[in-house]
C-alpha cells in the first residue's frame, strides 16, 4: 500500500469510529454477536449489552436443562455440572448460570485498555462459591483503532473459549 492508501484507510476507520459512543457501540454490538453463540440457552434468548456495574458492561445467561448445559466440554465446568445435576434434584431447578463481561478502563480512539471475562458457574444455590465456578479472563490494550477493529473479536473468541 502507499502512504495515501494508509492514509486515506486510517481516515476511514477515524470517521467510522473516531469518538467514544461509536467504539461503545461497536463494543456492544460484537459482544452481542457472542451472546447469541456462546450464551444463549433454553431458557435467555435475544441477549443484549447491559450495564452490569461501574465500567462493566456484559449479560448474564442461566441454563435450566441439565442436559444441555453438558454440552460443554469444559473439563472443570464439566465435571461441576455433572455433580449438579447428581446432588440437586430437579424439582429444585438446578441451574448453571454463563455471564460474559467487559470491564472498560479506557477506550478512546488512540488507545484502550479492556478485559474480558467469561465465567461458568454450577454454584446452585449458592452461586457465590468461586470454587464452583471456572473463569477466563482476557485482557486487551490497543493503541490504534485499525489494532481495535481487527483484534476485538479475536479477544472475544479467546475468552468464549470457555464455553466449548
Amino acid at each position: 500500500m502507499t502512504d495515501k492508501q494508509i492514509q486515506d484507510w486510517h481516515d476511514k476507520i477515524r470517521s467510522s469510529f473516531g469518538d467514544e459512543a461509536r467504539l461503545y457501540q461497536y463494543l456492544f454490538e460484537t459482544m452481542d454477536n457472542f451472546y447469541y453463540r456462546y450464551l444463549e440457552t433454553t431458557s435467555d434468548k435475544d441477549l443484549r449489552t447491559r450495564q452490569m456495574s461501574d465500567h462493566v458492561w456484559g449479560a448474564t445467561s442461566t441454563e435450566t436443562s441439565m442436559v444441555d448445559a453438558l454440552r460443554i466440554q469444559n473439563e472443570l465446568a464439566r465435571k461441576g455440572i455433572i455433580e449438579l445435576a447428581k446432588s440437586v434434584q430437579r424439582a429444585q431447578g438446578p441451574k448453571v448460570v454463563y455471564q460474559l463481561s467487559c470491564r472498560v478502563s479506557e477506550l478512546h480512539p488512540d488507545s484502550g485498555s479492556l478485559e474480558f471475562t467469561a465465567s461458568i458457574n454450577w454454584g446452585h444455590p449458592d452461586d457465590s462459591d468461586p470454587s464452583r465456578r471456572s473463569v477466563k479472563t482476557v485482557k486487551f490494550d490497543y493503541r490504534d483503532l485499525g489494532q481495535f477493529r481487527k483484534e476485538l473479536a479475536v479477544k472475544l473468541e479467546d475468552v468464549c473459549g470457555i464455553f466449548l
